[in-house]
């Protein structure tokens, strides 16, 4: 078969594998993820006027210019026509096209042929961060592509639809999550210089010229969303960085670490990918380092990737007082400049043994990962059973005693990520339930916020929370103080070893004074309590 067929074989294939990753379990179940699907719901309901005083009691819509919005609007738009968990695929479809495609024209614009090079794009589709539902930031990698892509379009070429373009882009990943658009515009500049300093010498333009005028249109674009930026970070306490030293973190980049979605299982595919792209990178650098140096107008790459290293080797997992796991975040954008600074230096032989080679990972870790959400799914179908005994409109309060998961047999299910966390609220989609898990209601940077007299975080959790392991909580005194009645709760993963604990023994008096047991799922791993009913 002649290679560039094969290619598009290849490409056929792997869209095909990232489709049936989505689509072949009844849940594709990430840790967040349900959250951000329930939210939506929230949203769409409150849109569309209904149940709007049952909402409205314990939420209020928060119409800020803020980042994390996007992914709710998408998400929201299919509840018109389907279920929760077929809206959730679908958007999760979405979000692997626009990646996939942003990649791909990049990296062909970049490359300027084709080669089996190209296929490892599928390996950056499910990365840790979409596994534990961070819908927002992986949305917005995908528009990081397309933001770089359509900056090098506006460089070749200063016209109104290149500008426009990558105005568009640039405000589109604003709005879904700010670190990339950070990123974005590191790339962006960093391009800008390459650009400039690359231009032949008998160009009648000088490299300053050049580099201002890429600059200061870079400039002006962006403007309007840093502004924005500074004005969510001052709200939100300022940066408050202390930088030191992570160096650790460059063995977690050699081996992939977060390309691991939810089992150690994944660990040796990710580091072979990890390895091959490291190695060829420090080729790629030796090539370009041999003889007399001159700047490639895509040296920009490069540029970035430093700057991003620095950070993901210097910069905490927290700022602006939140858990931000930099490192997780950081490292799929290092490898993925890598991968860019690749594209346009070595060979074509060379690039098609390492397209191959992370083809063949890509495939290995696909198998791993369907055969691991099969079982997934149907752990989370078991937590779901509830819903047949919890009417619409009901006050829910899960408590996860198993964030990993346990199977039919009791093993743990995602070793490397806590999957469900928010496993019921698919439900919660259905039944129009208020979840008192609903930690984004929490944050302040979503479209939704907690009342402050309803806020369980606020005046239900004690200790180290409702989300602990084991949890911690008052009933009792989250009623007597917001006037909320707690109508159900429901225990997933418990099992008696848990009353030895203190932290959670007097949350069970009080379920077992105040409620009783109304459903066991078949696997007991499910325990569902109604409250009740007053004599």
């Amino acid at each position: 078969m002649p290679r560039i067929k094969l290619l598009y074989v290849l490409l056929i294939m792997g869209g095909a594998l990232c489709l049936s990753q989505i689509w072949w379990p009844h849940y594709y179940l990430t840790g967040d993820g349900p959250c951000h699907l329930y939210n939506a719901n929230v949203l769409h309901n409150i849109w569309n006027n209904n149940d709007v005083a049952f909402y409205s009691k314990f939420y209020q819509v928060i119409y800020d210019p803020n980042p994390n919005w996007l992914s709710h609007i998408l998400l929201g738009l299919p509840l018109y026509f389907t279920n929760g968990v077929i809206a959730e695929k679908l958007f999760l479809s979405v979000y692997a096209g626009l990646l996939i495609g942003g990649f791909f024209l990049l990296m062909k614009k970049v490359s300027g042929s084709s080669s089996y090079w190209i296929t490892l794009i599928f390996l950056f589709v499910f990365h840790h961060t979409l596994a534990k539902g961070f819908y927002n930031f992986s949305l917005s990698t995908a528009f990081y592509f397309w933001m770089l892509w359509s900056w090098l379009r506006f460089i070749d070429k200063r016209n109104t639809i290149n500008t426009l373009v990558f105005f568009l882009f640039t405000g589109l990943i604003f709005f879904t999550q700010l670190l990339p658009f950070v990123f974005g515009v590191i790339t962006c500049l960093s391009l800008a210089v390459s650009y400039a300093l690359a231009k032949e010498r008998g160009d009648s333009v000088l490299p300053v010229n050049n580099f201002l005028k890429s600059t200061i249109t870079l400039g002006i674009l962006v403007a309007p969303f840093a502004v924005l930026m500074f004005r969510f970070t001052n709200k939100e306490g300022g940066m408050n960085i202390e930088l030191h030293h992570h160096f650790y973190r460059l063995i977690e980049l050699v081996q992939f670490k977060y390309a691991i979605n939810a089992t150690n299982k994944e660990a040796f595919f990710c580091a072979i990918a990890g390895i091959t792209i490291i190695s060829l990178l420090i080729v790629s650098i030796a090539v370009r380092l041999k003889g007399k140096f001159s700047f490639h107008k895509y040296d920009g790459f490069l540029i970035s990737l430093f700057i991003i290293m620095g950070v993901y080797l210097f910069f905490p997992e927290d700022f602006m007082k939140r858990v931000i796991l930099m490192s997780m975040r950081a490292q799929l954008y290092v490898l993925a400049l890598a991968v860019l600074y690749i594209s346009c230096t070595l060979s074509q032989q060379i690039k098609n043994a390492g397209g191959v080679i992370l083809f063949v990972c890509f495939a290995g870790l696909t198998i791993i990962r369907i055969k691991n959400m099969a079982v997934a799914s149907e752990a989370a179908e078991d937590y779901n059973s509830v819903a047949h005994f919890i009417p619409a409109h009901a006050v829910v309060l899960p408590l996860d005693f198993a964030p990993g998961g346990k199977d039919k047999n009791g093993k743990v299910i995602s070793d490397f990520n806590y999957l469900f966390v928010h496993a019921l609220h698919y439900s919660a989609v259905e039944k129009s339930w208020i979840m008192l898990d609903n930690y984004e209601a929490n944050a302040g940077y979503f479209p939704l916020l907690w009342t402050y007299k309803t806020n369980p975080y606020t005046h239900l959790s004690r200790n180290e929370g409702i989300e602990a392991h084991p949890p911690s909580a008052d009933i009792t005194a989250y009623t007597n103080y917001s006037g909320v009645s707690v109508d159900y709760v429901v225990l997933w993963g418990y099992d008696s070893s848990y009353l030895n604990k203190g932290q959670y023994k007097e949350l069970d008096n009080q379920i077992k004074t105040a409620y009783h047991l109304v459903y066991t799922s078949p696997t007991n791993h499910t325990l569902l309590y109604e409250k009740n009913k007053p004599l």
